[in-house]
């Protein structure tokens, strides 16, 4: 059931998140912060997705193996959601 959750993530999370200099800009410029919130919001949709395919318990437990709630929310605080994005893109979780 884990592989499958995996799988349905992978595929909800088919979407391209900024590289190189597009990531440096982030910090300021407004559309490129809205654009770091845009792609943080899929990871959290394609959680939605799980829990409401596979349940609460596996989606909660993929998030947690995915991205754990303390790390989440220290690079929230230290580099805010530009931080986070670029987090998911280092870890392949945009794809």
């Amino acid at each position: 059931m884990k592989k499958r959750a995996n799988a349905m993530l992978w595929i909800v999370l088919a979407s391209s998140l900024p590289t190189g200099a597009a990531w440096s800009q982030a910090a300021t410029d407004p559309g490129q912060q809205a654009q770091c919130r845009a792609d943080v919001s899929k990871f959290e949709q394609a959680i939605g997705y799980i829990r409401q395919t596979q349940g609460n318990q596996a989606a909660s437990d993929l998030k947690e193996k995915l991205l754990p709630a303390k790390l989440e929310t220290e690079i929230l605080f230290k580099d805010g959601y530009c931080g986070l994005a670029r987090h998911l893109h280092d870890k392949k979780l945009h794809r």
